[in-house]
């Protein structure tokens, strides 16, 4: 597996993860526990960060290993068949 595929499964799962505690905080409030809500929306904010973070890195690395699939500015153009077209 590549840096750029290992990279993009992380993303993935911090988005799995920020999502899940996104719910558990809404489950909490309901609940009345708010202090302990409160903490959760904390991991939440952190786990949404690190995705975002970690899936920039995953682009970036794409990039470097894949430079044929991006244009000169670095617009993803995708795969160019053998006439040289998307």
């Amino acid at each position: 597996m590549s840096r750029a595929e290992s990279l993009a499964n992380a993303a993935t799962y911090m988005s799995e993860a920020a999502t899940a505690l996104d719910g558990a905080a809404r489950t909490l409030d309901r609940a009345g526990a708010l202090g302990t809500a409160e903490q959760v929306r904390g991991m939440h904010d952190q786990a949404d960060s690190l995705h975002t973070e970690i899936s920039l890195a995953a682009s970036t690395a794409h990039r470097a290993e894949r430079p044929e699939f991006y244009d000169e500015s670095g617009r993803w153009i995708g795969r160019q068949n053998r006439k040289g077209q998307n």
